[in-house]
């Protein structure tokens, strides 16, 4: 491969998981061991919305092509951010019970 295609695949992977932490620790910070409701509330309506997506100026099938691309990689980042708002779940879990055992 390329080292410059790899360089920019690379960056590209960084950012999709700099996204998704941004977004799971926003659910976690605000939501706690609750954030999964409110991550899937999210990622459904997202994924409802991108769903009526259509880019103007196109021809249709090209259009239709680029938004099922970006649908796909759209779906990428929401399970990222699942995943992550889940893994937060657990450390906000085991933190509350060290606390616990730490006062017992």
């Amino acid at each position: 491969m390329d080292q410059e295609l790899l360089k920019t695949k690379a960056e590209l992977i960084a950012i999709q998981y700099m996204v998704a932490n941004l977004y799971a620790s926003m659910f976690g910070e605000r939501f706690g061991e609750n954030a999964a409701p409110a991550a899937n509330q999210f990622a459904d309506s997202l994924r409802a919305h991108i769903r009526t997506w259509t880019i103007p100026g196109l021809d249709a099938a090209i259009s239709d092509h680029m938004t099922a691309e970006m649908q796909e990689a759209i779906e990428f980042q929401l399970r990222l951010i699942l995943d992550l708002v889940d893994g937060k779940i657990e450390a906000y879990k085991a933190l509350r019970e060290a606390q616990t055992q730490s006062k017992n």
